[in-house]
């Protein structure tokens, strides 16, 4: 079997498209990085909506939730993550069928080897994100810690955040560095759309509830 009669197999399907998917995020980053657009604005059109339970005093935690909280969901960007799952699911899928082609076997359909695969990509999507949260500018580099955030504006980045359902939201300090938390509002009649400007009101174990301003020049 030649590389390339490999890499389009129909076994490696989805490892392929994987990598394609990853790759042209990387691409549309770049470009929306140069054309002053949110890439995560533009991607919230053909992702999912997420309904997350994170570790508030009134939401238990579902077996979703304790998943993104071990990979990081809230200390890094949901798109890091998934380009760090795309990457990771592709190179190891690819890995495994070129190990049991290389002892002479066929390759395995993906029924069977997708679940592997994403199995043992979980590990080294938490290593990756552990990584890159160490080395992204975090509040301990400007001695700032979470609770000084408290009343600063924060904006919906991705998703709509509701009472025990937080989104992701940013925050820019007064150095200029900007910081990912999870935020939701008090009430259960109240929710945030993306692009929303709201105030944090008060620091959660896993991120801030925030409230709605009307006030022009605070946001």
């Amino acid at each position: 079997m030649t590389l390339l009669e490999f890499i389009a197999a129909d076994q490696n399907t989805l490892f392929s498209a994987a990598l394609i998917l990853m790759l042209m995020i990387a691409i549309l980053e770049g470009i929306t990085t140069i054309i002053g657009m949110g890439v995560s604005e533009m991607l919230e059109a053909v992702l999912p909506d997420f309904d997350f339970d994170f570790n508030t005093p009134d939401a238990p935690q579902s077996v979703l939730t304790k998943l993104l909280g071990w990979l990081n969901f809230g200390r890094v960007p949901l798109l890091i993550i998934l380009v760090c799952f795309l990457s990771a699911f592709g190179l190891v899928g690819y890995s495994l069928q070129y190990l049991i082609v290389s002892t002479g076997l066929p390759l395995i359909p993906q029924l069977i080897m997708v679940p592997v695969a994403f199995i043992i990509a979980m590990p080294f999507v938490r290593l990756f994100t552990n990584i890159l949260q160490n080395i992204m500018p975090r509040d301990e580099t400007s001695a700032l810690s979470e609770k000084s955030f408290i009343g600063a504006m924060a904006t919906i980045t991705l998703g709509k955040a509701t009472k025990g359902s937080p989104a992701e939201a940013k925050v820019t300090d007064k150095h200029g560095q900007t910081h990912y938390f999870m935020v939701q509002p008090h009430s259960e009649d109240e929710q945030f759309e993306q692009g929303e400007s709201v105030l944090l009101s008060e620091q959660l174990s896993n991120g801030f509830y925030a409230i709605k301003t009307t006030n022009p020049s605070l946001i």
